[in-house]
């Protein structure tokens, strides 16, 4: 790399940070995670190198992108489970979350449905135990508690993940169908806030006893 390893390339953690930024963004509004390495370079002001200095490969990069994408996600999940609330609050809470994660970062079911893709590669390790598997089970513990205090009916666990995470990321899967039904390009915080409302609604009346 040289050029003093490419201003120490590029300052560290600072230099990682932004090539993490700029991939989000150009995946943002291209709706896409077909970015190549020089667009996510050029678009972080930085070298193509800098990418393997920081990530070791392309794929290094997205699996850091993923955690980075769902750390917080994961964080509010834990403070969650901890709080003394009825399941049904914190039912409505969970959905609440993911769908705020999604509009966040509208191109992750992407980007995890790729790391996940091959099943014993570590991207794919990382990112089920990390946080598909957490999410899981916090998701079927809160089902457990409100059918053990009434408050829902029982239901497949397998079948009501598929529910809550369909129902939240699909909106932010079509840009087509949202542009026809609301004019608007991408979900932005007022459209996403709205519909969070609207699913949680609609899910926990289809669940509850």
């Amino acid at each position: 790399m040289t050029e003093q390893n490419l201003a120490t390339a590029s300052a560290g953690a600072n230099g990682r940070e932004q090539l993490l930024s700029a991939a989000s963004q150009l995946m943002t509004e291209l709706g896409s995670i077909d970015v190549s390495l020089h667009q996510i370079a050029r678009r972080a002001g930085l070298t193509a190198p800098l990418v393997k200095y920081h990530f070791g490969s392309k794929d290094g990069l997205l699996l850091a992108l993923a955690e980075r994408d769902t750390k917080k996600s994961l964080e509010q999940l834990e403070e969650l489970m901890a709080m003394d609330l009825d399941p049904a609050t914190k039912m409505r809470i969970h959905i609440h979350g993911i769908i705020r994660t999604y509009a966040r970062y509208p191109y992750l079911n992407q980007l995890l449905d790729l790391l996940l893709w091959d099943q014993e590669s570590e991207s794919s390790r990382s990112i089920r135990m990390g946080f598909m598997r957490p999410l899981i089970e916090a998701q079927r513990k809160i089902l457990e508690d409100g059918i053990a205090s009434g408050q829902f009916r029982k239901v497949e666990p397998e079948f009501l993940y598929f529910l809550v995470i369909g129902t939240c990321l699909y909106i932010f899967s079509t840009r087509v169908a949202v542009h026809e039904l609301f004019g608007e390009t991408r979900v932005r915080k007022e459209l996403a806030t709205k519909y969070s409302a609207f699913a949680a609604d609609m899910i926990l009346r289809g669940i509850s006893a």
